[in-house]
């Protein structure tokens, strides 16, 4: 789970309820895949309550010339009506409908088509008609319908429609409502890699503080391959863009969402962020440790722990010592999975003694069960670094 697909979702669904973020609150606690579902279900919910009534008036309306439909969804008939009533039409008669309403009636409608029918009928439409219905929703500031149609574009027509989304600010927020991750890598693969460069920039704005956290839920939810090919982008527009990266993520508490990121950059990358003074902030590391042992990130914390140096390992070490004795054994089962065993002992020797004595027992456990050849790199490495496991094989 993240803070930020969470935030994303409920913002989603208290645009189909009508209701503030404010009022859905106590959802923050839920899976962000629990939420899409619900949300989906609601959408289901509200077409089913009053289908046969709309399916009664989608056969007036099959039987009604096209000027008077047009005349009536102008003048009389609310967007969602519409809406629901266009779920029973064939999409050839849609189009005979929609391409004599304005753009401003289209993007009213489109708040609530459902996105099955809306790609259907997007393929009938023109660039310039879809760049218009977009031009309403940008100046409407509904990014969240914007988010939601634009995987269902061409690339040549998102390369026009992102030209008029002039703020790169406003990019991230359409970026932030899309539903999948692979439609978000393809958006960031078919827009310029200067308008990209231009939205990591945005972190150092304090002015645009707000947009912040939707350019963090940027570089969380692409893919791996391009988490670190825009993870490494960051780190060469220098150490103030890292700084205020690190500086958000802390502000915000997002480090569930950003440790992947950084454990994703390549090596000389990670080296770098891992060894900046702000990530020896001893508040920092205390931050970044719980968001690990809170959401099972400890393989990647240890990829990242393993390019620090002497000051911030002693940080982590100070704060893992501060969790229960569970958090061991989540640090010695991700030191199994990754065999990342040396910065393990490293992070163990500076813990307190008493600390060390924990470790000792669930290190015993794990090496009783290991065959000849591993059981004896583990005990150089104990060796090596001073700890001393229970009992002798």
């Amino acid at each position: 789970m993240t803070r930020l697909a969470v935030h994303a979702e409920i913002i989603k669904l208290a645009h189909i309820l009508n209701v503030s973020e404010q009022q859905l609150a106590f959802l923050q606690t839920l899976a962000p895949e629990s939420l899409r579902q619900f949300r989906f279900a609601i959408i289901e919910l509200l077409q089913d309550q009053q289908k046969p009534r709309f399916r009664y008036l989608a056969r007036w309306v099959n039987w009604l010339p096209s000027w008077l439909t047009v005349l009536m969804v102008k003048r009389f008939l609310d967007p969602f009506i519409v809406a629901q009533i266009a779920i029973h039409l064939s999409t050839e008669n849609l189009y005979r409908i929609a391409k004599h309403l304005s753009a401003k009636t289209l993007a009213a409608i489109s708040v609530y088509l459902d996105p099955r029918l809306a790609r259907e009928l997007l393929a009938y439409f023109t660039t310039h008609q879809i760049m218009d219905i977009a031009q309403v929703l940008l100046q409407q500031r509904d990014f969240v319908t914007m988010g939601r149609f634009v995987s269902m574009l061409s690339d040549e027509v998102v390369q026009d429609v992102a030209q008029i989304v002039e703020q790169e600010s406003d990019l991230l927020e359409i970026a932030f409502y899309i539903e999948s991750r692979e439609q978000i890598d393809h958006l960031v693969h078919v827009l310029p890699k200067q308008r990209i460069e231009q939205a990591l920039l945005i972190i150092t704005d304090p002015g645009q503080r707000l947009v912040w956290p939707k350019l963090l839920a940027l570089m969380s939810h692409i893919g791996y391959g391009l988490k670190q090919e825009l993870g490494d982008l960051a780190v060469q527009q220098g150490e103030n863009v890292i700084n205020a990266i690190i500086q958000a993520a802390q502000e915000d508490q997002l480090w569930e969402d950003m440790l992947p990121v950084v454990a994703c950059l390549s090596e000389q990358a990670q080296h770098y962020v891992a060894n900046l003074p702000a990530l020896r902030q001893v508040e920092i590391i205390q931050s970044i440790v719980a968001a690990a042992d809170r959401c099972d990130l400890w393989t990647d914390m240890l990829v990242v722990v393993n390019y620090m140096q002497d000051e911030a390992r002693q940080a982590v070490a100070s704060a893992i010592a501060q969790i229960d004795e569970e958090v061991l054994h989540h640090i010695a089962y991700a030191s199994l999975l990754r065999s990342q065993w040396e910065v393990t002992f490293d992070i163990v020797r500076r813990m307190p003694i008493e600390k060390q004595q924990q470790c000792q027992k669930i290190l015993d456990a794990y090496m009783q069960q290991l065959d000849s050849e591993t059981y004896q790199y583990l005990d150089r490495l104990l060796e090596r670094y001073q700890i001393h496991a229970a009992t002798v094989h």
